[in-house]
């Protein structure tokens, strides 16, 4: 009986031993190894950080396939790998990396974001477009997305949708000039006029004292040959601005369509009678009249110019321009007398201009008054120090001072720098004057006879 007993009590033993489930015991390194892991990773991750913006780029590219090695659902580092290779132009794997990037995280915009750059860059504008369109539907109010939307649609010549898009940037940003301007060059793009104007007059209507929105909405209707239009928006300037530059221009060059001169004239004053017109302003058309007068030599044309260079002479006395206009102009009807204190003013004002000196040169030519040159002995000497055709001059101003030696120094210097043969000729035929001057006559017979060659 005690036998028994005592193999029942083993045998509940036993049972109670082998037939309970084991007990669980931590395994502590199994435990902590995704821990471990993800910090391995975030220092790889700044470690790869510090050398691609180091601009050590081989080795940011092995630290960052290293950790995708280890975890290959870690976006950033596709989205490093595909900055690396768009650095090396490398865009189709930059492309795979970028995809990747976006595959394991696909809200984030800023994978988009490059991703449509990377597409622009790829030339695949038609691609980068509807991402772009995606990605401004997710993120709302950003005028930096629009404006990169809007170049694509340029770049594919959907002038419609850039036009669309631009109206977008404009609920964001509010009426805009250089949206209204861009907007316009649009509309004339695809030839419709009316629509370009109807910009500005979006902006008439807000700003309506505005004088730069009627003129420039003016300038649109008379570039398209409907002058009564921009005539009416010019009236309406004219009340706001009556002596805007670029108003008085677009006037000038209505009644010069209309074929009304001394109305042409009367803007042009308004311009050129105002001292606070910048005379950068006035250039362009001081210049265009000027070669009207060289082109057609009209007695009209001429003074009409020179008119206005009085003006600006006026207007702007510490400026060269007038003066060198209006000395040109005497020139062309053989005023030399007149146009030499012209030029000698401008050359206090500007004498850095050798165009400027050739003109000078060539009217103490016409004077015969070479001596005049000695004046600017040293400027045209430190400014033109191996100009053949300046030391040319001081040396005819010093052969007419009767000063051979001097003469015949600068002549020696022009003639070694010369490489024309009339050139050479002249400073020859010059250089057999100035020997004569010395007296010395087989030197100058010399010089002669070389000039008679060439």
């Amino acid at each position: 009986m005690r036998k028994y007993i005592t193999l029942v009590v083993l045998l509940v033993l036993s049972a109670l031993v082998f037939g309970q489930p084991p007990k669980k015991t931590r395994n502590v390194a199994k435990t902590d190894a995704p821990a471990v892991s993800a910090r391995k990773v975030s220092v790889d991750f700044t470690s790869g950080l510090k050398s691609y913006y180091s601009g050590h780029n081989p080795e940011a590219l092995k630290v960052f396939n290293g950790i995708l090695l280890d975890n290959p659902k870690h976006d950033p580092s596709y989205f490093m790998l595909s900055k690396i290779y768009m650095d090396q132009k490398n865009y189709a794997d930059a492309k795979m990396a970028l995809q990747q990037a976006m595959k394991l995280d696909k809200k984030n915009v800023w994978y988009k974001v490059n991703m449509a750059k990377l597409l622009s860059t790829m030339g695949d504008d038609a691609a980068a477009a509807k991402l772009w369109e995606q990605i401004c539907k997710e993120v709302k109010n950003n005028e930096y997305y629009l404006y990169a939307l809007a170049e694509c649609y340029l770049n594919l010549q959907k002038t419609q949708k850039v036009i669309e898009t631009y109206n977008r940037m404009e609920q964001i940003m509010g009426t805009n000039d250089e949206i209204t301007r861009v907007k316009a060059s649009l509309w004339l793009y695809i030839n419709d006029v009316k629509s370009a104007v109807g910009e500005y007059d979006a902006l008439i209507a807000k700003y309506p004292h505005n004088a730069d929105y009627y003129i420039q909405a003016g300038i649109i209707y008379q570039s398209n040959n409907m002058l009564d239009k921009a005539y009416d928006y010019y009236v309406k300037a004219l009340e706001i601005t009556p002596a805007d530059p670029q108003l008085n221009m677009a006037l000038a060059s209505y009644w010069e369509q209309k074929h009304q001169p001394e109305k042409v004239m009367e803007c042009i004053a308004r311009v050129f009678n105002n001292p606070e017109v910048p005379i950068s302003e006035k250039q362009p058309y001081m210049r265009s009249c000027m070669a009207a007068a060289v082109r057609s030599k009209s007695q009209s044309d001429i003074q009409r110019a020179a008119n206005m260079a009085e003006t600006l002479i006026q207007t702007h006395p510490t400026e060269s321009e007038g003066y060198v206009c209006k000395a040109r102009l005497n020139v062309m009807v053989q005023r030399y007398a007149e146009a030499l204190p012209l030029y000698d003013q401008a050359l206090k004002l500007d004498n850095t201009s050798f165009a400027l000196w050739e003109d000078y040169f060539y009217v103490i030519s016409k004077l015969n008054q070479y001596n005049k040159m000695l004046q600017y002995e040293e400027e045209v000497q430190e400014l033109f120090p191996q100009n053949a055709a300046v030391l040319y001059q001081l040396g005819l101003a010093y052969l007419q001072e009767k000063n051979a030696d001097k003469a015949i120094d600068y002549l020696k210097q022009a003639l070694a720098l010369s490489y024309e043969s009339d050139k050479k000729a002249l400073v020859n035929k010059a250089l057999g004057d100035a020997y004569q001057l010395k007296g010395d006559e087989a030197t100058a017979d010399a010089y002669w006879r070389k000039s008679k060659k060439m």
